[in-house]
């Protein structure tokens, strides 16, 4: 009983730490699902990606449909998926309380961006969510400055040390404390 109170001690400081937002990347057309959440520092958002080809690219208010710079932590690149039964999984990290903003690249058959497939990460009155989105709709002829062009596939696991195996890690530590406690409190 002692092992099991000590092992629950000391994952639960682990599973306070950080929350796990899970994100839905074309699961019902041309959407993130929810579109934009609250997050603290250190919080993971697990995007679930749908058929057929997406990204989640970091970008910013002013210029909603261009990568932000050539940081790769903030880029999933291109993740092609056939079957809804199977989605892929890409983390991010957040690395602030600042807003936070992206976007799917995808251009090709539409533009995604251009058709309101946009996120956001801690919105905010001065710039709100639907504003971003406004914009992206009215980018016109903006391009993106993506690297991987549509259609083609990277794999990038492991981006920004928030890795799905880091997910998976995070969730067994949180069952085996749920556990733990269970022994406990029987």
């Amino acid at each position: 009983m002692q092992l099991s109170w000590a092992l629950a001690s000391l994952l639960l400081p682990i599973a306070a730490y950080a929350a796990d937002f899970p994100v839905a990347v074309g699961k019902d057309g041309l959407t993130f699902e929810p579109s934009n959440i609250a997050a603290a520092k250190g919080d993971v958002i697990v995007f679930s990606f749908y058929p057929k080809n997406h990204t989640v690219s970091r970008s910013t208010f002013d210029k909603p449909c261009q990568t932000r710079g050539d940081d790769k932590k903030d880029d999933s690149s291109y993740i092609p998926v056939s079957s809804a039964s199977t989605p892929t999984v890409w983390t991010w990290t957040v690395d602030g309380t600042d807003p936070a903003w992206f976007y799917c690249a995808q251009t090709s058959p539409a533009n995604h961006c251009q058709q309101g497939m946009v996120f956001a990460v801690n919105p905010n009155e001065k710039n709100t969510f639907a504003a971003f989105q406004a914009a992206a709709k009215s980018a016109g002829t903006a391009t993106s400055t993506s690297t991987a062009p549509s259609g083609s596939s990277t794999s990038n696991s492991g981006k920004n040390g928030a890795s799905s195996l880091v997910a998976s890690a995070r969730a067994v530590l949180l069952a085996v404390a749920g556990t733990a406690v269970g022994f406990v409190l029987v």
